[in-house]
């Protein structure tokens, strides 16, 4: 007597990987992602034309992760331009960003908890 035993393996790391893709923001067809609010972390005076160092709440950035700034405007003083933390590292490793690079359009005033801009995260399969 033959006892054939049937699982669900497949339809089980299926189910998981949908319910690993809902945990994400947003997506486009099969590209997934997060949004994560660039939020000041210090006040700051800016002015016009200049590009400021801003130390903003840590946002965590996965291993294997690329990070795009969004585009849209969120903030009226100007908008972030790059975002990281002291000691680069590789896309490999899990890593943080603690401050942006904020380019000032107007003269203001950067204040604690102020949105600067969204941070997109995208998954990346790395091929070399």
């Amino acid at each position: 007597m033959m006892v054939r035993i049937l699982t669900r393996l497949g339809q089980v790391r299926e189910a998981e990987e949908r319910y690993k893709r809902e945990l994400v923001d947003f997506r486009m067809g099969e590209v997934y992602g997060n949004l994560r609010a660039i939020i000041a972390d210090e006040d700051v005076e800016v002015r016009a034309g200049e590009a400021k160092p801003v130390k903003i709440k840590e946002i965590s950035i996965p291993a294997n992760h690329i990070v795009f700034m969004c585009a849209y405007a969120t903030n009226p003083l100007g908008h972030p331009i790059a975002a990281g933390e002291e000691t680069p590292l590789p896309i490999s490793m899990d890593r943080k960003a603690d401050h942006a690079t904020f380019v000032a359009a107007v003269d203001g005033k950067i204040s604690r908890n102020d949105l600067l801009g969204v941070l997109i995260i995208l998954p990346v399969e790395l091929t070399h």
